[in-house]
Formats: structure tokens, C-alpha cells, sequence
């Protein structure tokens, strides 16, 4: 466990921790980016006893999620421009300019935005290693598009109906259509995202958002790829093959990008293997 603090912004309340690892040998930093609807803590702190990379760990609640609020503290829609300003913002705040990124899924569009963005602004690619991140899961926009309208679908069911769980249960039947279906996990993903579901509606909708302006200028997606130089792509065995095809692709195409999929997994895969996936980054990370 860490301490909470707190950032306010002129539109957040931005809820962080900080963790410190006392046995590394170097003043290595990482910032890690959680998904819709989870928190920081509960989506990595499985993971951060194994990651030995780093001395300090920057896990923020994104706005909508966790102890993150909008100002007024109402659930409201958010967007990935906000999320990422947020972000750059406590980024600022903590003079933080040299950082490692892992990021998971909603996280994972943020690290590829924030990067771009750096980027823009003449500052030097981001190392990432990427769980699943949204908005890379086909190669085809048009079919990406088909996909976040089931999306669509299950953050109205839950915004327009109240219907909590029958929204959770049709974007887990979207996301991971492979998944095998054990009570236990079936109980314990729900509980998850059920925690602020208004909020993980609106960032389920902050995705399909911004992939819709993907679709409509098809060069930005390319653009926020060609800025990010050195990239681990993580899969689940049971998430759909074409999202697996593209990450095949992504490291074909892009010398320092590397995909590797973990097996009985699904899009849940930092939940259901993170010793695994810590020792994978460890590796990644230590290239120099």
C-alpha cells in the first residue's frame, strides 16, 4: 500500500500513488496507466512486487476512476485529450520529464497520446510496455469502429438503464468473447467495474470517441504509431485474432516494437498473469 495524494486541477481532482522500490540501482521512473473503470492500485499492485526495473512507480487513478473526481465530483464525459492533460499535468507537478510507461487497455491510448504529444513538442519517445491498449485492437478502422459500438452499447445500457451488470456483462461478452466464463472471475470482474460505473461508461466512450476521429482522419492513428519508438505489446491468448494479427503486424512493421501473447489469458491478462507479465517487462525494460 501507498499513500493517496491529491492533485487539483481547474477540472479534476487527480488521486495518486507514489511507490518506492529500495533495491533498485538506479533512479529509474515509471509511470503506469490503469483501464476503464479500475483503479491504479487494484490494477497493478499485484504486479509492482516483481518489477525490479524501476525505484519509483507513479500509478494515478485517471479522472472518473478510482479516487479521481471531476471538480464539482458528479460523474460527467470525459475525453482522452482531458485524460491525457491530466496526466501531462501531474507529470509537471512531480518534475517528471524522463520516465518509462506501462499501460493497460483505456491506459494504453493515453501512453500512446501523452507520447505523441511529447513528441509534437520535440521531447523524446517514450519506452512503453502495452497491455491490450485501446484503440489498436484491428488494424482495420472500420472494422475498429464495429467493434466500440458494442462498446457504445453497453456504457448506454448502463448510463440509460441503471442496469449495471447486464452493461458490465455485454462489454465483457465484446471485449472478451473467448473469455472462459468461470463464476469466481465472472463475480470478480463485475465487482471491479461496478465500483464507479458511471464513470466507466464515460471512459468506455472516451475510446470509442476518439476512434471515430481515428476513422475520420486516418493519418493520426499512423502519426501517434510512428512516434512510438519502442513498444511491447502484450495479448491474451483468448482475445480475438485479429487483435493479434495486428499486433503481429505492429512489431513486423516497426523495428522496436515486440508483441508476445500470454497464454490463457484474456483481455483481463494483468488480473490473471502479472508475476508473468512483470518478468516480461522486466526484460523488455533492462534493453538498453
Amino acid at each position: 500500500m501507498s499513500d493517496v495524494f491529491f492533485l487539483s486541477l481547474p477540472n479534476a481532482d487527480i488521486a495518486y500513488r507514489l511507490y518506492e522500490n529500495p533495491n533498485a540501482n538506479t533512479d529509474a521512473k515509471c509511470l503506469m496507466l490503469h483501464g476503464a473503470g479500475v483503479a491504479g492500485e487494484i490494477t497493478f499492485s499485484p504486479m509492482l512486487p516483481y518489477l525490479t526495473k524501476w525505484r519509483w512507480m507513479l500509478v494515478p487513478d485517471l479522472k472518473g476512476m478510482g479516487d479521481s473526481f471531476h471538480q464539482h465530483g458528479e460523474e460527467e464525459a470525459v475525453s482522452i485529450a482531458e485524460l491525457t492533460e491530466e496526466v501531462d499535468a501531474l507529470l509537471v507537478h512531480l518534475k517528471w520529464d524522463n520516465f518509462d510507461v506501462v499501460a493497460y487497455s483505456l491506459g494504453g491510448l493515453v501512453a500512446l497520446n501523452l507520447n505523441h504529444q511529447r513528441r509534437s513538442r520535440g521531447r523524446k519517445s517514450v519506452k512503453m510496455a502495452l497491455l491490450e491498449p485501446a484503440s489498436l485492437d484491428r488494424e482495420d478502422l472500420s472494422s475498429l469502429m464495429d467493434v466500440r459500438q458494442k462498446y457504445r452499447h453497453a456504457s448506454k445500457l448502463i448510463r440509460d438503464t441503471g442496469d449495471v451488470e447486464l452493461g458490465v456483462a455485454s462489454f465483457m461478452d465484446g471485449v472478451s468473447p473467448n473469455r472462459r466464463k468461470h463464476p469466481v472471475a465472472e463475480a470478480t470482474t463485475q465487482s471491479r467495474l461496478a465500483h464507479r460505473p458511471f464513470g466507466f461508461a464515460y471512459a468506455l466512450d472516451a475510446v470509442t470517441d476518439y476512434v471515430e476521429v481515428m476513422a475520420k482522419q486516418p493519418t493520426l492513428r499512423q502519426d501517434i504509431i510512428d512516434a512510438s519508438e519502442q513498444v511491447f505489446l502484450f495479448s491474451g491468448e483468448l482475445s480475438h485474432e485479429a487483435l493479434k494479427q495486428h499486433y503481429d503486424l505492429l512489431s513486423e512493421q516497426n523495428t522496436h516494437w515486440q508483441h508476445m501473447t500470454l497464454s490463457a489469458c484474456d483481455h483481463s491478462l494483468p488480473f490473471q498473469k502479472p508475476r508473468q507479465i512483470a518478468n516480461h517487462i522486466n526484460k523488455w525494460f533492462s534493453i538498453v
